[in-house]
C-alpha cells in the first residue's frame, strides 16, 4: 500500500458544505469482489475502470466509461455491475480532485 497524500476537497449541496481532508492510497490487489466487506454506512459498492479510460472521462474527452463491480441493494444482496456511466455516477468531487488522484497514480505506477 503506498500513501498518495491528503487531498482537500469540499462539496456544497444546497444549504451544506462538506469540507474534508481525503487520505488517499494506492493498493494493489488480486483479490476478487467477493472478497471485500463493506461498511454499509459509509460505502454503497465497488467498482472497477480502466486507468486510461477513467483519465479520459475527467478529462473531457470521453463522455462514459465501463465500470465492472457490485452494489448493495436495500436488502443487502450484491448487484452485480457492468454498464457505462458518465461522470454524474462517481462521488461529486471537483474535477480538480479527480484529476489530482489520477496524476499521483500514474506518478505512483511509474
Amino acid at each position: 500500500m503506498v500513501s498518495l497524500g491528503v487531498i482537500e476537497y469540499h462539496v456544497t449541496k444546497e444549504n451544506f458544505i462538506d469540507k474534508e481532508l481525503a487520505n488517499v492510497f494506492l493498493y494493489e490487489s488480486t483479490q476478487c469482489f467477493s472478497d471485500f466487506t463493506l461498511q454499509k454506512e459509509e460505502v454503497s459498492g465497488m467498482v472497477k475502470v480502466e486507468l486510461d479510460d477513467f483519465e479520459d472521462l475527467w478529462a473531457g474527452t470521453k463522455e462514459e466509461v465501463n465500470i465492472q463491480g457490485f452494489e448493495i441493494n436495500q436488502d443487502d444482496h450484491r448487484m452485480m455491475i457492468d454498464q457505462y456511466v458518465g461522470r454524474d455516477k462517481f462521488v461529486p468531487h471537483e474535477v480538480s480532485y479527480y484529476k489530482s488522484i489520477i496524476r499521483l497514480i500514474r506518478e505512483n505506477l511509474s
